[in-house]
């Protein structure tokens, strides 16, 4: 059973997920309303409607228009604002300067930079977390794409800073909503921001190719990768998917490390597991327990489709250009697929990464986000660095509310933790 709550959306932002769930308990598992800027949407939980939308060819069901919230930040060109060939394409390209050396290398960075993060945190008294993440992962993921040349890093932090400090915020998503009749046109902070760090990205790879300079960051490898044509990336399509992985890491990585902390610190044993293996060195706990965080607090709160014609989906024919939107925390809270779903128990995960269509951090189907061993390697070298060198109470016994900031779940008092050395 549907039902169709036109004033359902205000509440959302307002509410966040508890306002969702109700919808969800009193419509069943598909849900109709409507929204300024986006029009008639439908919200699933059930894995059955999400597999098949997940999976349904192109010329029904469109992935990259209900990802247009991302362009102002990642362009045109952005790997998840393609489509077709074009995505094929540029996806060929990402995915090996993704993985491999890259990984190997950035475990040594990442571990450099949670070892520095958590030893600036105060010890013995409550503070916040999640601030302390978001410049940490910009850090750690500039450090990756375009190198550890310190004055590089100082002169590009700041502007990126604010400039995603702008793109993940409220005030986004108001003016994406009036962006026919100038709502982003007009934002003048934002588009200064935005033409700095474009500035910035093109003469790196202008002083690249005029040094013959040839590095192995991601940057680097993406300048030199060919496509199946022996086509290289154009340079807007290299500031774009450079833009694209930069602002995935600082917002969804650092959120996802967040919410490990806030789950850890009120799960004593889980966290003393984690510390024995951190100690070890070695061990598969810390990715159980990413597993585990990402499923029951994931840090996107949906990931989004939009019909291109009439589209059959749960006994409903929906019209052309309606959204459907996936909430990944009701899918991920599912009880047929998680018994007992609001326990936080990653020992559910020792067979292995799950897969499927139920478990949906990085978003599903071709468009899965490509930087995902990147995020999953972040936060586990974090967990592993801070276990080694501190323990962990929460300021408060509560857990933390889930909160809406923009795309993003974030905790509602942005991870407030008591650390105390070892």
């Amino acid at each position: 059973m549907t039902r169709y709550a036109p004033m359902l959306i205000p509440a959302w932002l307002a509410l966040g997920d508890p306002a969702v769930t109700r919808a969800f308990d009193r419509a069943g598992d598909m849900i109709t309303s409507w929204a300024p800027g986006i029009g008639r949407l439908v919200v699933i939980r059930d894995p059955v409607l999400v597999r098949q939308v997940m999976r349904a060819p192109g010329e029904d069901v469109d992935a990259v228009s209900a990802n247009r919230l991302q362009e102002p930040v990642a362009g045109r060109l952005g790997l998840a604002v393609l489509d077709g060939d074009e995505h094929r394409r540029i996806r060929a390209i990402m995915l090996p300067a993704l993985k491999g050396r890259i990984l190997h290398d950035l475990r040594d960075v990442a571990a450099r930079i949670a070892l520095r993060t958590v030893e600036t945190c105060p010890a013995g008294t409550p503070f916040r977390l999640l601030p302390r993440l978001r410049p940490a992962m910009l850090h750690a993921i500039l450090h990756t794409t375009v190198g550890g040349d310190p004055l590089l890093l100082r002169r590009w932090g700041t502007p990126l800073r604010r400039l995603l400090n702008l793109a993940d915020s409220y005030e986004m998503h108001v003016r994406y909503a009036l962006r026919d009749v100038g709502g982003l046109a007009l934002w003048q902070s934002y588009r200064r921001l935005g033409r700095e760090c474009d500035r910035l990205i093109h003469a790196e790879v202008d002083r690249r190719l005029r040094r013959g300079e040839d590095h192995d960051d991601v940057l680097g490898l993406l300048m030199r990768a060919r496509d199946e044509r022996g086509a290289r990336l154009t340079q807007q399509a290299l500031r774009d998917e450079l833009m694209s992985v930069i602002s995935a890491a600082r917002t969804s990585t650092a959120t996802g490390i967040a919410w490990a902390f806030e789950r850890l610190a009120r799960h004593p044993e889980a966290l003393r597991r984690l510390t024995a293996e951190a100690d070890a060195g070695e061990g598969a706990y810390a990715d159980a327990v990413t597993y585990e965080t990402l499923r029951v607090r994931p840090p996107v709160a949906f990931v989004g489709r939009r019909t291109v014609r009439a589209y059959r989906l749960g006994g409903r024919v929906l019209p052309p250009g309606t959204l459907i939107a996936v909430h990944l925390k009701s899918l991920h809270h599912d009880p047929g697929l998680y018994p007992d779903p609001e326990e936080f128990r990653p020992g559910r995960w020792f067979d292995g990464r799950p897969g499927g269509y139920g478990w949906m951090p990085f978003g599903g189907g071709a468009h899965t986000c490509v930087g995902d061993r990147l995020a999953l390697l972040h936060i586990r070298t974090f967990l592993h660095v801070f276990a080694r060198h501190v323990t962990i109470t929460p300021a408060d016994p509560r857990d933390e509310p889930v909160r809406w900031r923009a795309v993003s779940n974030v905790p509602g008092r942005q991870c407030r933790l008591v650390l105390h050395p070892r």
